[in-house]
């Protein structure tokens, strides 16, 4: 077995300034020994050279002291800790480009793009296409490296600053376009223009090729060299960042971590997920840290979700400017490193499987996705993420199958996957979706029909814009299937909404209130309803799907108002009739997740404790006391344990079938075993 795929390991990334040359070998060693960290991430070449390379189109560190990084890697390979090498070849220094103007990006304008001494060089060019390997053939050779991450990979039209310079005119870029497609380079960025939709599909399929090419150069020389970077495709290690954003709208994705982690490990079964969690705030302001218990929550995520333990500053670990977390830090990656055997092997165990919209924000399908996670762990739901992409999958159905249910939040396009979607609906599944999932081909820029026939929708009658003064009528009828709105008439509505033309086999439900006076209060009333169901329901073979043809998941990112979360809730478990694996009287802000060690004939229940969130910021979360869970698992058990505390915990087998656990205090994380 190829050593990332072992177990998670602990990661620290110690992105070197060409000043941070202070350090010793000892220093830098015993530092992550402190830090439990067996993977380093480590500045070694592109932009700058860390170690003593001969070859003249790289440019040499003026600080590096010789042969440092050569000896640092030997005796970091003596401590049993990895190394993976860092390259950038985004970007050149000007004393090299000035030599080589072929090699940059040019702007429509004809112009270069000079930041702090750095051109950007482009995709196409023979710096990228040939001698990007060349340095890293180089570098595996001369250090030994364990792994290889390239940061920045395709193409960049924007600098640090967030300036934007347009598609790249360079002579290579013009070139390999014409004999692509046969077109002039488009000049603007217009999804409506049939030849920029080339270009994008050309950026894609060179910036892919390019990488290919130098991953067949890296497992030529070693195919135990692992490839990592922020793209799926020919990766061993699929690096993701849990990051902030100055210019980023607010609040954070409390599920940052959670997300990124889930998402890959039920994508693909070939790759690792290593999750930064980054230390700085964003770039402008790379030496203040995030508030440590943000820090702390993206931990946490990580490690139980299965993921590498990954922590990414700027520096070194003995020259931070806010080190408030880092006790923290080294306290959650001593605390994986000592509890090893109950990460490794490990499969998740859930109902549900949430089909993340990827490729597609239309109209905010992000945030669709981000409401609807968020309810389902609010309501303690169990859930899978896998992206989008994973409909291209040919052994997609063998993958749906595990699931009770599969939730589409606005994936528009579901491409050739319409089939096997039906098909899993017909063999007895659940399939919920929102917004205009499953309406759209893939060059489609609106609502098209529907491509399901599980939906029990024929056509489209009407695409409603997003509009204030909108809402939903829960009829008395509605509430004989959908409980929790005895006190609860009415739901508004601020997003688009799919007027559906339904088939004789299927019921609507939520009778659609247009456009509501709001004022002045003398004429804030509506007198009457129109004919458009907010709800479809159809039973399907012998299966049965919901479609919420409207966006509930972006309403509730924006507002969390409880009418959406209860109209949610009420559909999983009432029209669907989910019956969970866990059931918990705990607080909405505890995340709950289930995976299983068959090799160890044991569950491990974990529980994440959020209430430390208030609006932008994160303070120490409270203690939550004294909560239930009632686990229903095809094993007999004998003993429940926290691991957090050491201490068993109360397990109660109970007529029904269940097993009853009682948790006396959950702070910001605990592991309960099952065996």
């Amino acid at each position: 077995m190829h050593w990332w795929l072992a177990e998670p390991m602990r990661m620290i990334q110690t992105n070197l300034r060409e000043i941070d040359t202070d350090f010793t070998v000892d220093e830098y060693v015993e530092k992550l020994k402190a830090y439990s960290a067996n993977v380093v991430l480590f500045n070694v070449g592109g932009i700058e050279a860390n170690y003593d390379t001969d070859l003249p189109f790289q440019y040499r560190n003026p600080y590096q002291k010789p042969h440092f990084v050569e000896t640092l890697f030997e005796r970091l390979h003596q401590e049993g800790i990895r190394v993976i090498g860092r390259f950038d070849f985004s970007k050149i220094n000007t004393v090299i480009g000035d030599r080589h103007p072929d090699w940059l990006y040019v702007s429509p304008k004809g112009e270069h793009v000079n930041y702090n001494g750095q051109y950007h060089t482009c995709v196409n060019s023979a710096y990228q296409q040939e001698y990007s390997r060349k340095i890293v053939t180089e570098a595996i050779r001369r250090l030994h490296l364990d792994g290889v991450f390239f940061n920045m990979i395709g193409y960049k039209t924007r600098d640090y600053s967030g300036n934007y310079y347009g598609i790249c005119q360079c002579e290579n870029c013009k070139r390999r376009f014409k004999e692509m497609y046969g077109h002039d380079l488009p000049l603007v960025e217009d999804p409506d223009d049939p030849v920029f939709r080339l270009y994008d599909k050309f950026r894609t399929e060179t910036s892919r090729e390019l990488f290919m090419h130098i991953r067949d150069t890296v497992k030529q020389l070693d195919p135990e060299i692992a490839i990592c970077t922020y793209s799926p495709f020919g990766t061993d290690i699929y690096r993701r960042e849990s990051n902030t954003g100055f210019d980023r709208p607010l609040p954070e994705w409390d599920y940052s971590g959670t997300e990124n982690v889930r998402a890959v490990l039920n994508t693909w079964n070939d790759k690792v997920v290593s999750n930064a969690a980054v230390h700085f705030i964003d770039f402008p302001f790379r030496f203040s840290a995030v508030n440590p218990e943000l820090t702390k929550l993206r931990l946490v995520q990580d490690m139980v979700n299965l993921g590498w333990m990954d922590f990414y500053v700027i520096g070194t670990l003995s020259n931070q400017d806010d080190r408030t977390v880092l006790p923290d830090v080294r306290k959650l990656f001593a605390y994986h490193k000592d509890h090893m055997d109950y990460f490794r092997g490990g499969k998740s165990v859930a109902d549900i499987c949430v089909i993340l919209p990827k490729d597609s924000n239309i109209d905010g399908s992000q945030n669709e996705m981000k409401g609807v996670v968020r309810m389902l762990s609010e309501n303690h739901f169990l859930f899978d993420m896998a992206y989008n992409l994973v409909l291209d999958d040919p052994a997609l159905g063998d993958k749906l199958a595990r699931y009770k249910l599969v939730v589409l939040p606005d994936v528009r396009s579901v491409r050739e996957a319409a089939s096997v979607l039906d098909a899993y609906v017909q063999k007895g599944g659940k399939l919920l979706l929102t917004g205009a999932s499953g309406t759209m081909s893939e060059k489609a820029t609106e609502p098209e029909k529907p491509y399901l026939r599980a939906t029990g929708v024929s056509g489209i009658r009407h695409v409603w814009p997003k509009s204030r003064g909108c809402y939903f009528r829960i009829q008395q009828s509605d509430k004989k299937d959908l409980s929790g709105f005895d006190d609860l008439d009415i739901i508004y509505l601020v997003s688009m909404f799919l007027d559906c033309q339904i088939d004789q086999t299927a019921k609507g439900y939520l009778r659609h209130i247009p456009d509501v006076m709001f004022g002045p209060p003398e004429k804030c009333y509506y007198t009457k309803m129109g004919d458009a169901y907010g709800l479809v329901r159809n039973h399907y073979g012998d299966g049965d799907c919901v479609w919420i043809p409207w966006g509930i998941g972006r309403q509730y990112e924006k507002l969390s108002n409880h009418s959406h979360s209860r109209l949610l809730k009420a559909v999983v478990t009432d029209l669907l009739g989910l019956q969970t694996s866990v059931e918990t009287d705990a607080s909405p802000l505890v995340e709950v997740s289930l995976y299983q060690q068959e090799a160890n004939h044991r569950f491990v229940l974990n529980l994440v404790n959020h209430s430390g969130q208030l609006g932008t910021a994160f303070h120490d979360c409270l203690p939550i006391y004294d909560v239930s869970f009632r686990i229903y698992i095809p094993m007999a058990l004998s003993k429940a344990k926290s691991l957090t505390s050491g201490r068993n915990l109360s397990l109660v087998k109970e007529k029904q079938g269940g097993y009853l656990v009682k948790v006396p205090r959950l702070d910001l994380f605990d592991q309960i075993v099952l065996a």
